[in-house]
């Protein structure tokens, strides 16, 4: 099935009006490239830079960039894989990468990135990300991660530096309700990224690979007692009960209008904020700063998305080679800035353009602290569709056993992760 040429924000494209010159070379006077998300002047732009270098080695070689909707993702790969059009280069979210591989939908690359000078310079375990069972079919794109977001005015009237324990979450949340009427910390329970980050931070973990069978550690004392402290910040009142069996665009709408002191929400969020706050100037007093762990500053879930050679390209070699222009430092950096996200490059993150905007430092400095979730096919119908760690985290709040729900909750969690892919 031909995919629709979808107007206006999410459009095709065509970043150069030329084709072949009738040479007789046997590239093609074209690769598309499919872009998630929507169209914006700063994203066209960077393709114009993107087909400009790309075509110092291919000059007769047009890209052709294709924005697709997060939503229709699934079912525009699902129709490529069908025989439907297809890209040459795709760009997919880092933790779907082995589901995609496992279908078929992504060319092994592990050769071509083993001889890329650039994948050394990269985040290695968001380079490893992008494998599944040992072969290479993605390398990272860009970065994004979680934060605290706080009202900096208020700490400032308090006396309070950003929180970096629990403890002093819990202390800092409790003098704002006290001080200015308004719950200290949003912890909504449908936020598995939230969540893990407060598992990861006191040791515990999600779910291991053992061999070749994954393992959950749901009932792992570090993992039950995190779990347990992030359930208490809603039953002891420090987070709203409007939040309980919400996700984190709730809290977001209460932050942009001065109803809430700190919630955890991604760079992202700022736009939304700047949409929904009836007083712009409340988010002049918004700053953020790394997510407090039990001791110290939390690991984040690496967010992001991986650049990809689709399984049908004719061009393999060639498409490769674009991937290599969108996804060096330049290309990486380039679409980072303009999408508002960060380069996959651990140094460039040490650079005064990240480290003196109070935001992006916050954010910089995350970024040297990450983890990732298991790199299964399986991850998906064991988060996004069965909610299995968000829906613990309900039945805790709502008065269950900790350690009874997390033991079932982990029975279900290792069975799902162990079903074979098909």
């Amino acid at each position: 099935m031909r995919l629709p040429k979808i107007a206006a924000a999410t459009a095709v494209v065509l970043l150069a009006a030329a084709c072949g010159d009738g040479s007789g070379d046997d590239r093609p006077d074209g690769l598309t490239v499919w872009v998630m998300g929507t169209s914006q002047d700063a994203l066209v732009e960077y393709f114009d830079g993107v087909e400009a270098r790309f075509q110092e080695s291919s000059p007769d070689t047009d890209v052709h960039v294709e924005f697709i909707p997060w939503p229709d993702a699934q079912e525009s790969i699902t129709n490529a894989l069908a025989g439907g059009d297809a890209p040459d280069v795709i760009e997919i979210g880092n933790d779907q990468v082995a589901g995609w591989a496992s279908q078929g939908a992504l060319l092994d690359i592990t050769d071509q990135v083993s001889g890329w000078d650039a994948a050394s310079e990269m985040d290695q375990n968001a380079l490893e990300y992008g494998t599944y069972n040992g072969v290479q079919y993605g390398v990272p794109w860009y970065s994004g991660v979680r934060t605290l977001y706080y009202r900096a005015d208020w700490l400032g009237e308090l006396g309070h530096e950003p929180p970096t324990t629990w403890d002093e979450l819990v202390t800092v949340a409790e003098d704002i309700q006290e001080e200015y009427g308004v719950s200290g910390f949003g912890a909504p329970t449908d936020f598995t990224n939230g969540i893990a980050s407060f598992i990861w931070s006191n040791g515990g973990e999600i779910a291991v690979q053992n061999g070749e069978e994954w393992e959950g550690r749901l009932t792992d004392p570090a993992t039950v007692e995190a779990v347990e402290f992030y359930a208490s910040l809603s039953t002891d009142g420090i987070s709203p009960q409007g939040y309980v069996g919400e996700n984190e665009l709730v809290p977001l709408a209460d932050m942009a209008n001065g109803e809430l002191g700190m919630y955890i929400d991604g760079g992202w969020a700022l736009a939304s904020m700047e949409e929904q706050a009836q007083d712009p100037a409340v988010l002049e007093d918004i700053a953020a700063a790394p997510i407090p762990g039990a001791d110290g500053i939390a690991p984040a879930f690496a967010g992001g998305s991986a650049l990809s050679v689709f399984s049908t390209t004719q061009q393999p070699d060639l498409a490769f080679e674009l991937l290599t222009v969108m996804g060096d430092q330049e290309g990486g950096k380039g679409f980072a800035d303009a999408a508002g996200f960060f380069p996959a490059y651990p140094e460039l993150l040490e650079s005064d353009e990240y480290q003196e905007d109070p935001n992006r430092a916050a954010a910089a400095t995350q970024m040297q602290n990450t983890r990732f979730f298991p790199t299964t096919p399986r991850w998906t119908a064991a988060d996004q569709d069965n909610k299995i760690l968000p829906a613990a985290v309900l039945e805790i709040v709502r008065g269950g056993d900790a350690e009874e729900v997390l033991a079932e909750a982990d029975e279900q969690l290792t069975a799902i992760l162990n079903e074979p892919v098909e």
